[in-house]
């Protein structure tokens, strides 16, 4: 448990189309921009010959990344939509569109609630590749898992303490 919220190694499969805009991007002097992360409903196996996600349900923007190391990038987004749905997919998609990586699960990850906002965090370890062939475009939102769990915690905190007030 990271800061209220559960942490669960992802371990995506890059996919073939992913790997070829890495290796190109390497060649030009130019990093592949990871824009999206979409999440999707459907468990299954995924393949390095994935050119989309299963049952994918909506896509979310970057809101946060960085370069954790030569080859290792963590990204946020906020899925804050009224959509629901189990999350047994996720992808992770470059900027003209291709599925650059992708992970499933017949376990769901998590459930994309209406009403609560969902907040995805994610390392990816990205060893096979050329260092420095990935990079994120993000929207600037700052989102952190460590603030807002700290801010969760603290706004939890003040709510029971008052409820602990009126309590006859």
């Amino acid at each position: 448990v990271y800061g209220g919220a559960r942490v669960t190694a992802l371990i995506p499969v890059i996919t073939t189309k992913g790997l070829a805009a890495a290796w190109t991007a390497d060649n030009t002097g130019v990093a592949a921009k990871i824009t999206h992360i979409a999440l999707g409903s459907n468990g299954y196996n995924p393949s390095k010959g994935q050119i989309s996600l299963q049952a994918e349900k909506k896509r979310y923007a970057i809101a946060d990344g960085q370069r954790v190391g030569d080859t290792q990038i963590h990204v946020t987004a906020l899925a804050d939509d009224p959509s629901e749905f189990w999350v047994k997919e996720v992808g992770f998609y470059l900027e003209d569109g291709t599925l650059f990586a992708v992970w499933s699960s017949a376990n769901p990850l998590a459930y994309k609630s209406a009403l609560v906002p969902l907040l995805l965090g994610f390392d990816l370890v990205l060893d096979a590749l050329p260092a420095g062939s990935i990079t994120v475009v993000s929207t600037g939102a700052n989102l952190s898992l460590a603030a807002w769990g700290e801010q969760f915690a603290a706004q939890s905190a003040a709510i029971v303490d008052n409820m602990a007030r009126h309590v006859d």
